[in-house]
Protein backbone atom coordinates (compact mmCIF):
# COMPACT_ATOMS: atom_id res chain seq x y z
CA UNK A 1 0.00 0.00 0.00
CA UNK A 2 1.39 3.17 -1.28
CA UNK A 3 -0.37 6.27 0.10
CA UNK A 4 -0.88 9.41 -1.22
CA UNK A 5 1.21 11.76 1.13
CA UNK A 6 -0.05 15.09 2.05
CA UNK A 7 3.50 17.21 2.25
CA UNK A 8 6.55 16.59 0.71
CA UNK A 9 9.86 15.56 2.88
CA UNK A 10 7.56 12.45 5.13
CA UNK A 11 8.63 8.87 5.20
CA UNK A 12 5.80 6.43 5.75
CA UNK A 13 6.46 2.84 6.79
CA UNK A 14 3.94 0.01 7.51
CA UNK A 15 5.24 -2.09 10.62
CA UNK A 16 3.44 -4.08 13.37
CA UNK A 17 4.86 -2.05 16.64
CA UNK A 18 4.82 1.42 17.68
CA UNK A 19 6.40 2.49 20.35
CA UNK A 20 6.59 5.78 22.41
CA UNK A 21 10.27 6.62 23.00
CA UNK A 22 9.25 9.61 26.26
CA UNK A 23 6.61 10.04 27.86
CA UNK A 24 3.58 11.88 26.39
CA UNK A 25 2.44 15.03 28.19
CA UNK A 26 -1.24 14.54 27.02
CA UNK A 27 -3.21 11.62 26.25
CA UNK A 28 -6.98 10.31 25.78
CA UNK A 29 -8.63 7.71 24.77
CA UNK A 30 -7.59 8.61 20.92
CA UNK A 31 -4.66 10.02 20.81
CA UNK A 32 -1.25 10.50 23.18
CA UNK A 33 1.32 13.91 22.45
CA UNK A 34 4.29 15.26 23.38
CA UNK A 35 6.56 17.95 22.03
CA UNK A 36 8.06 15.47 19.13
CA UNK A 37 5.80 12.49 18.94
CA UNK A 38 2.66 11.87 18.47
CA UNK A 39 0.08 8.29 18.46
CA UNK A 40 -2.96 7.88 16.99
CA UNK A 41 -5.45 4.83 16.74
CA UNK A 42 -8.68 4.94 14.81
CA UNK A 43 -10.71 2.08 15.85
CA UNK A 44 -11.08 -0.29 12.06
CA UNK A 45 -8.45 1.63 10.22
CA UNK A 46 -5.34 2.42 12.06
CA UNK A 47 -2.85 2.99 14.75
CA UNK A 48 -0.26 5.91 13.83
CA UNK A 49 2.73 7.48 15.04
CA UNK A 50 4.42 10.74 14.14
CA UNK A 51 7.63 11.21 14.84
CA UNK A 52 10.07 14.72 14.68
CA UNK A 53 7.25 15.61 11.79
CA UNK A 54 9.24 13.83 9.75
CA UNK A 55 8.54 10.04 9.76
CA UNK A 56 5.40 8.28 10.20
CA UNK A 57 4.45 4.31 11.14
CA UNK A 58 1.29 3.05 10.35
CA UNK A 59 -0.34 -0.41 11.47
CA UNK A 60 -3.60 -1.09 9.32
CA UNK A 61 -6.14 -2.50 11.24
CA UNK A 62 -7.89 -5.62 10.18
CA UNK A 63 -10.01 -5.16 6.96
CA UNK A 64 -9.18 -1.53 6.84
CA UNK A 65 -10.01 0.54 3.56
CA UNK A 66 -6.64 2.47 1.61
CA UNK A 67 -9.55 5.31 1.36
CA UNK A 68 -9.94 5.20 5.28
CA UNK A 69 -5.95 4.99 6.05
CA UNK A 70 -5.41 7.76 3.87
CA UNK A 71 -8.31 10.05 5.23
CA UNK A 72 -6.66 10.24 8.30
CA UNK A 73 -3.37 10.66 7.26
CA UNK A 74 -4.10 13.66 5.43
CA UNK A 75 -6.23 15.01 8.37
CA UNK A 76 -5.36 14.40 12.45
CA UNK A 77 -2.14 13.18 11.24
CA UNK A 78 -0.80 15.46 9.04
CA UNK A 79 -1.98 18.10 11.61
CA UNK A 80 0.50 16.50 14.36
CA UNK A 81 3.59 16.36 11.17
CA UNK A 82 2.51 20.50 11.60
CA UNK A 83 2.53 20.70 14.94
CA UNK A 84 5.59 19.30 14.68
CA UNK A 85 7.58 21.14 12.34
CA UNK A 86 6.08 24.81 13.92
CA UNK A 87 3.66 25.00 11.30
CA UNK A 88 0.16 26.75 12.37
CA UNK A 89 -2.94 24.54 10.29
CA UNK A 90 -5.85 26.98 10.19
CA UNK A 91 -8.94 24.62 10.06
CA UNK A 92 -9.65 25.99 6.87
CA UNK A 93 -9.87 25.80 3.08
CA UNK A 94 -7.92 28.29 0.82
CA UNK A 95 -8.16 29.77 -2.29
CA UNK A 96 -6.76 33.12 -4.51
CA UNK A 97 -9.95 35.63 -5.58
CA UNK A 98 -9.00 39.16 -6.88
CA UNK A 99 -5.66 39.02 -6.02
CA UNK A 100 -5.71 37.68 -2.21
CA UNK A 101 -4.93 35.07 -0.48
CA UNK A 102 -7.72 33.85 1.60
CA UNK A 103 -8.47 30.92 4.13
CA UNK A 104 -12.43 30.42 4.64
CA UNK A 105 -12.69 29.07 8.24
CA UNK A 106 -15.48 28.09 10.57
CA UNK A 107 -17.27 24.93 12.42
CA UNK A 108 -18.06 21.85 10.65
CA UNK A 109 -21.08 22.09 8.52
CA UNK A 110 -20.54 26.19 8.19
CA UNK A 111 -19.84 25.86 4.44
CA UNK A 112 -16.11 26.06 4.43
CA UNK A 113 -15.49 23.61 1.61
CA UNK A 114 -18.92 24.42 -0.50
CA UNK A 115 -17.96 28.22 -0.45
CA UNK A 116 -14.27 27.47 -1.60
CA UNK A 117 -15.65 25.09 -4.10
CA UNK A 118 -18.46 27.48 -5.42
CA UNK A 119 -15.32 30.29 -5.72
CA UNK A 120 -13.10 27.95 -7.89
CA UNK A 121 -16.32 27.25 -10.02
CA UNK A 122 -16.16 31.00 -10.79
CA UNK A 123 -12.76 31.18 -11.84
CA UNK A 124 -10.55 31.12 -7.89
CA UNK A 125 -7.14 29.69 -7.64
CA UNK A 126 -7.61 26.26 -5.50
CA UNK A 127 -4.94 26.10 -2.79
CA UNK A 128 -5.97 23.59 -0.11
CA UNK A 129 -9.19 21.90 1.32
CA UNK A 130 -9.68 21.76 5.39
CA UNK A 131 -6.32 22.40 6.35
CA UNK A 132 -4.57 25.64 5.55
CA UNK A 133 -1.08 25.82 6.77
CA UNK A 134 0.16 29.27 7.40
CA UNK A 135 3.91 29.85 8.17
CA UNK A 136 5.85 33.09 8.37
CA UNK A 137 8.94 32.22 6.68
CA UNK A 138 12.59 33.63 6.94
CA UNK A 139 14.30 33.69 3.30
CA UNK A 140 10.56 34.44 2.33
CA UNK A 141 9.58 35.25 -1.51
CA UNK A 142 7.53 38.06 0.00
CA UNK A 143 9.25 40.87 1.89
CA UNK A 144 8.83 41.98 5.24
CA UNK A 145 8.47 38.19 6.52
CA UNK A 146 4.53 38.24 5.75
CA UNK A 147 2.63 35.32 6.60
CA UNK A 148 1.76 32.67 3.74
CA UNK A 149 -0.17 29.71 3.15
CA UNK A 150 1.23 26.83 2.53
CA UNK A 151 -0.12 24.46 -0.59
CA UNK A 152 0.02 20.79 0.72
CA UNK A 153 -1.72 17.86 -1.41
CA UNK A 154 -5.19 18.08 -0.77
CA UNK A 155 -9.11 18.03 -2.78
CA UNK A 156 -11.93 19.41 -1.90
CA UNK A 157 -14.14 16.98 -0.05
CA UNK A 158 -18.06 17.81 -0.33
CA UNK A 159 -21.48 15.71 1.20
CA UNK A 160 -23.57 14.34 -1.64
CA UNK A 161 -26.12 17.43 -1.11
CA UNK A 162 -23.88 20.31 -0.85
CA UNK A 163 -22.39 18.95 -4.90
CA UNK A 164 -26.06 19.10 -6.07
CA UNK A 165 -26.65 22.59 -4.87
CA UNK A 166 -23.33 23.48 -6.93
CA UNK A 167 -24.69 21.57 -10.38
CA UNK A 168 -22.28 18.23 -9.87
CA UNK A 169 -23.20 15.51 -10.42
CA UNK A 170 -21.49 12.54 -8.11
CA UNK A 171 -21.28 9.96 -10.87
CA UNK A 172 -17.44 8.76 -11.18
CA UNK A 173 -16.33 10.76 -7.93
CA UNK A 174 -14.33 8.78 -5.42
CA UNK A 175 -15.89 8.63 -2.18
CA UNK A 176 -13.60 9.67 0.91
CA UNK A 177 -14.82 6.40 2.78
CA UNK A 178 -16.56 3.44 1.51
CA UNK A 179 -19.12 4.11 4.19
CA UNK A 180 -19.96 8.01 3.49
CA UNK A 181 -21.96 10.01 0.91
CA UNK A 182 -19.36 12.77 0.86
CA UNK A 183 -16.49 12.99 -2.08
CA UNK A 184 -13.59 14.17 -3.56
CA UNK A 185 -13.92 17.13 -6.47
CA UNK A 186 -11.13 17.52 -8.53
CA UNK A 187 -10.29 20.86 -9.20
CA UNK A 188 -7.63 22.33 -10.85
CA UNK A 189 -4.26 23.50 -8.19
CA UNK A 190 -1.89 25.30 -10.58
CA UNK A 191 0.39 26.56 -7.86
CA UNK A 192 2.95 25.25 -5.73
CA UNK A 193 4.04 28.22 -4.12
CA UNK A 194 3.69 29.76 -1.12
CA UNK A 195 0.83 32.28 -1.19
CA UNK A 196 0.81 35.41 1.12
CA UNK A 197 -2.10 35.57 3.26
CA UNK A 198 -4.52 38.47 3.33
CA UNK A 199 -7.67 37.51 4.79
CA UNK A 200 -9.45 34.85 7.15
CA UNK A 201 -13.17 34.46 6.48
CA UNK A 202 -14.90 33.31 9.81
CA UNK A 203 -18.43 31.30 8.63
CA UNK A 204 -20.74 30.84 11.06
CA UNK A 205 -24.86 30.68 10.75
CA UNK A 206 -27.68 32.46 12.22
CA UNK A 207 -31.86 31.53 11.93
CA UNK A 208 -32.22 34.82 10.51
CA UNK A 209 -33.10 35.59 7.14
CA UNK A 210 -30.19 38.40 6.76
CA UNK A 211 -26.06 38.40 5.65
CA UNK A 212 -24.17 39.86 7.84
CA UNK A 213 -20.53 41.24 8.10
CA UNK A 214 -18.13 42.14 10.67
CA UNK A 215 -14.36 43.49 10.50
CA UNK A 216 -12.10 41.75 13.88
CA UNK A 217 -9.83 43.81 15.72
CA UNK A 218 -8.05 43.19 18.61
CA UNK A 219 -7.61 40.35 21.08
CA UNK A 220 -11.21 39.01 18.96
CA UNK A 221 -9.25 38.98 15.74
CA UNK A 222 -6.13 36.57 17.87
CA UNK A 223 -8.79 34.70 19.66
CA UNK A 224 -10.99 33.89 16.76
CA UNK A 225 -7.47 32.59 15.17
CA UNK A 226 -6.41 30.35 17.73
CA UNK A 227 -10.14 28.49 18.17
CA UNK A 228 -9.74 27.92 14.11
CA UNK A 229 -6.22 26.25 15.05
CA UNK A 230 -6.92 22.71 13.45
CA UNK A 231 -6.84 19.96 15.95
CA UNK A 232 -6.16 22.73 19.16
CA UNK A 233 -6.51 19.78 21.35
CA UNK A 234 -2.89 18.58 20.54
CA UNK A 235 -1.48 21.91 21.92
CA UNK A 236 -2.14 20.59 25.02
CA UNK A 237 0.83 17.64 24.96
CA UNK A 238 2.78 20.55 23.60
CA UNK A 239 3.49 23.37 25.63
CA UNK A 240 6.52 24.48 23.84
CA UNK A 241 4.82 24.66 20.73
CA UNK A 242 2.00 26.76 22.42
CA UNK A 243 3.88 29.28 23.52
CA UNK A 244 5.22 29.47 19.79
CA UNK A 245 2.57 29.63 18.73
CA UNK A 246 1.19 32.09 20.80
CA UNK A 247 3.47 34.63 19.47
CA UNK A 248 3.22 33.25 15.66
CA UNK A 249 -0.02 34.24 16.11
CA UNK A 250 -0.38 37.67 17.25
CA UNK A 251 2.33 38.16 14.16
CA UNK A 252 0.07 36.90 11.72
CA UNK A 253 -3.33 38.44 13.18
CA UNK A 254 -1.51 41.89 13.14
CA UNK A 255 -0.89 41.62 9.30
CA UNK A 256 -4.24 40.45 7.91
CA UNK A 257 -7.84 41.24 8.35
CA UNK A 258 -10.45 38.44 9.87
CA UNK A 259 -13.73 39.16 8.82
CA UNK A 260 -16.71 37.26 10.85
CA UNK A 261 -19.22 36.23 7.71
CA UNK A 262 -22.85 35.68 9.46
CA UNK A 263 -25.11 33.53 6.94
CA UNK A 264 -28.62 31.98 7.35
CA UNK A 265 -28.58 28.82 7.99
CA UNK A 266 -30.47 27.53 5.07
CA UNK A 267 -29.00 29.82 2.55
CA UNK A 268 -28.09 28.80 -0.56
CA UNK A 269 -24.39 28.41 -1.39
CA UNK A 270 -24.39 30.62 -4.49
CA UNK A 271 -26.14 33.20 -2.11
CA UNK A 272 -23.38 32.87 0.55
CA UNK A 273 -20.81 33.11 -2.46
CA UNK A 274 -22.81 36.10 -3.45
CA UNK A 275 -22.76 38.05 -0.35
CA UNK A 276 -18.71 37.30 0.03
CA UNK A 277 -17.91 38.17 -3.73
CA UNK A 278 -20.05 41.86 -3.01
CA UNK A 279 -18.39 42.22 0.65
CA UNK A 280 -16.36 45.50 0.49
CA UNK A 281 -15.34 44.95 4.23
CA UNK A 282 -12.84 41.87 2.42
CA UNK A 283 -12.02 42.75 -1.06
CA UNK A 284 -11.76 46.42 -0.71
CA UNK A 285 -9.38 47.52 1.86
Amino acid sequence: MAPKLPIDSLEVEFGNKIQFTSEPLFSNHAFKINESEFELSIEGVATYKVKGGRHIDIIPHEGADKESIELFLNGSVLGAVLFQRGIIPLHGSSFIHKGKGVIVCGASGAGKSSVTAAFCKRGAQFINDDISPVAILQNSSHSNNLPEILPIFSTIKLWKDSLLDLGYEQSGLRKIRPSMEKFYLPVDKSTNINIKLDTVIILTTHQAEEFKSEVLTGISKYNVLRRNIYRKSYLRGMPETSKKFFSQLINIASQIDVVLITRPKRARIADTVDFIDNDSLIWKR
